[in-house]
C-alpha cells in the first residue's frame, strides 16, 4: 500500500514500493528552534527502505529509524532528530509501518550499520567561514584557513593548514551552547589524541560565527561524505 501522512513537521509520502520521501514544513520555529530551521533548510529527503531500521509509531507520532552510516547528516549529529513526525493519523502510521517492515523483510535489509551512505546529504558549499577560520574543500584536501584573531596554537600551522580527505577519519559538530557559547565543527585524524583542547585552541577545529549553526551542520554533513564516499 502507499499513502501520504500528514505531520506538523512536514509530509511523509511512501510509494508502496521501497522508497519514503519527506517533504518538510518551511516554517522555522516552535518550541526547537534550530530543529526547525533545518528541517526548513532541508526541504525535502528521499530515503530508500535499505536506509532503515524500523519504522515506530509512538502515540500520535511516527519515528523513522535509520540504520547507522545510511544517512550523513544523522552520523555528524544525533543532537537535531529530523525523522520524527509527531501529530499524525495512528491509523495511517500503523499502516504504513506495517508495510514498510513487510518489505524490509523482503528484502532482507539488515538492521546493522550501512556500509555506504544511502542518503543524500544536504546541499553546501565548498567553503565555509567561521568565527576563526575558513574551511575549504578541494584537490582532495580541507584546508584551514586561520583569522588574524585566532589562537597562537592554531596560527602554528602557519597561514595555510591543508589536511588531504583521505587522512580525515570523523567530523564533528556542536551548536551554539547558551547565550556565549559557540558552536564549532572540528575533524579528527589518526594522529588525533584521545583528550583534545577546546574549540578555540584545537587547530583542528573551526569555532562558528553566531547564527551559523545550520550552515556548519550542512558543510559537516557534506565534509563527512567527501571523506567516506
Amino acid at each position: 500500500m502507499s499513502g501520504e501522512l500528514t505531520s506538523t513537521h512536514g509530509t511523509v509520502v511512501w510509494d508502496g514500493l521501497g522508497t519514503l520521501r519527506i517533504r518538510y514544513d518551511g516554517t522555522p520555529g516552535g518550541f526547537h528552534p534550530l530543529a526547525a530551521a533545518v528541517r526548513a533548510r532541508l526541504g525535502e529527503r528521499v530515503l530508500p527502505v535499505e536506509a532503515l531500521r524500523s519504522v515506530e509509531v509512538t502515540g500520535t507520532g511516527l519515528r523513522l529509524v535509520l540504520r547507522d552510516g545510511a544517512d550523513p547528516l544523522r552520523s555528524v549529529t544525533r543532537l537535531i532528530d529530523v525523522y520524527d513526525f509527531p501529530d499524525v493519523d495512528r491509523d495511517l502510521a500503523e499502516d504504513i509501518a506495517r508495510d514498510v517492515a513487510q518489505v524490509l523483510v523482503r528484502r532482507d535489509v539488515p538492521e546493522t550499520a550501512a556500509t555506504a551512505w544511502l542518503v543524500a546529504p544536504p546541499a553546501a558549499p565548498d567553503q565555509f567561514e567561521g568565527h576563526d577560520a575558513t574551511l575549504v574543500v578541494a584537490n582532495g584536501r580541507l584546508t584551514f584557513t586561520y583569522h588574524r584573531f585566532a589562537g597562537r596554537k592554531k596560527k602554528a600551522h602557519g597561514d595555510l593548514w591543508p589536511v588531504p580527505l583521505g587522512e580525515i577519519v570523523d567530523v564533528e559538530w556542536m551548536p551554539e551552547q547558551g547565550r556565549f557559547g559557540r558552536g564549532f565543527l572540528r575533524i579528527a585524524t589518526a594522529e588525533t589524541p584521545d583528550v583534545r583542547p577546546k574549540p578555540r585552541h584545537d587547530p583542528a577545529a573551526m569555532v562558528s560565527r553566531r547564527h551559523t549553526d545550520v550552515d556548519a551542520l550542512f558543510f559537516a554533513a557534506r565534509l563527512l561524505t567527501r571523506i567516506r564516499p
